[in-house]
């Protein structure tokens, strides 16, 4: 029977989301060699080929776990995530479409209703787990989550309903300060700041294990630019229309620096699909453009190609939060995701670019690339530190 059940959106291709748990149970075994963990989703599921751990579903974590276990929110932006989302997500993109635009649409109450029995769940929201699904003595942490959903909630059942939930919970951290304004406005009290548990990824994957568990496809594209490269990220929703124009754009960096691109494919659950975002992109470049791709989306991979870049830009929040944890050189894409702009702005050099746009984006790798690399290795060890204080606190609940 496990002590700790770390759970999240672990169940999805999502970079991200499959750091997570693999980032969490190596802290929690180094710090508690003593504590039983397991990694639980919505669903049962098998990404290993990924680099991700194994999942249980939820229910079932529950029904196994001791009665006295802590349930660990392990990160990602899960607090007011609505049952639609969470479960959309985890369905194949054939159905997806229809799913969003007929059955959310017009049937939402009955959709959420469905969802949640098939999870086997009957709190209000998949993450905001309430004591009948947890149980009278078990404890729940939000480990550095995202909150970012909570500024939709506005009728006032809501808000006194998710108020309640976390008000039960043990300990709650976020990652950024709007996340945190967002839960005092809704009656939450006392959230704690902390940066993503990603950020310490750096300090529990060492260079040889990246080495060891990267394909040679990647190992032949950082040795084959190993004077450098640029990564681009971008998904295939946030890209619409813009393709043309980021396109001469990363044509344009790759004269000005000298440098070919790298494009990565970082989101590949349905939804968050970045591959044809990545194709329509690169098939515009100029022809003078050197560029390879890599879209199979193994956790190690991305890892070891943010790594190895002269410059990371993206769409990706922990795409950006990877280059953090390496001392890589970032630049935050477009204005409207606020996602990433909030945490940049919490925990980044406040000079690293966000929120840019194609016209901006030569200038922006310009500034980001100009970062002394001391300054950049400086902050991913006060980031790891915060994140540790964080989790001492977050440990003594356990």
């Amino acid at each position: 029977m496990s002590d700790i059940i770390l759970y999240g959106a672990f169940d999805r291709h999502n970079y991200g989301d499959l750091l997570f748990p693999l980032i969490m149970e190596r802290v929690i075994k180094h710090q508690f060699p003593g504590k039983s963990v397991v990694v639980a989703g919505l669903i049962n599921s098998d990404l290993s080929e990924y680099g991700a751990p194994r999942t249980i579903a939820i229910n079932k974590a529950l029904k196994s776990s001791k009665p006295d276990a802590t349930v660990i929110l392990a990160g990602g932006d899960v607090v007011a995530c609505d049952w639609q989302s969470a479960y959309g997500y985890l369905l194949p993109k054939v159905i997806f479409p229809l799913y969003e635009r007929i059955a959310c649409y017009y049937f939402s109450k009955v959709t959420d209703q469905l969802v949640s029995r098939m999870v086997g769940l009957t709190s209000t929201l998949p993450f905001n787990l309430n004591r009948n699904d947890l149980g009278a003595t078990r404890k729940i942490i939000y480990n550095s989550v995202g909150a970012t959903g909570v500024s939709s909630v506005t009728n006032e059942n809501e808000m006194l309903s998710l108020s309640k939930v976390m008000n039960e919970a043990s300990f709650v951290s976020v990652r950024d300060v709007f996340s945190q304004t967002q839960l005092t406005r809704i009656g939450y009290s006392s959230p704690q700041l902390a940066p993503d548990s990603a950020t310490v990824m750096s300090s529990y994957i060492s260079v040889d294990e990246l080495e060891k568990k990267s394909s040679w496809a990647t190992k032949n594209i950082i040795e084959k630019y190993i004077e450098g490269y640029i990564v681009f990220q971008i998904s295939q929703a946030h890209v619409h229309g813009k393709e043309a124009a980021f396109a001469m754009a990363l044509s344009n960096v790759s004269r000005n620096c000298k440098l070919p691109i790298v494009f990565i494919a970082i989101g590949n659950a349905t939804g968050h699909s970045d591959a044809v975002g990545v194709h329509k992109v690169s098939a515009m470049l100029a022809d003078d453009v050197t560029y390879d791709s890599y879209l199979d989306g193994n956790i190690f991979d991305l890892m070891n190609i943010i790594r190895n870049a002269a410059c990371y830009c993206g769409t990706s929040l922990h795409g950006l939060i990877t280059a953090m944890s390496f001392g890589v050189p970032r630049v935050a894409l477009l204005p409207n995701l606020r996602k990433k702009i909030n945490y940049m702005k919490t925990w980044d050099l406040p000079h690293m670019p966000k929120g840019i746009k194609p016209e901006e984006l030569t200038s922006a790798i310009e500034v980001a690339m100009a970062t002394p690399n001391k300054d950049l290795k400086a902050l991913g060890n006060k980031l790891t530190d915060a994140y540790m204080a964080s989790f001492k606190c977050l440990s003594e609940k356990f």
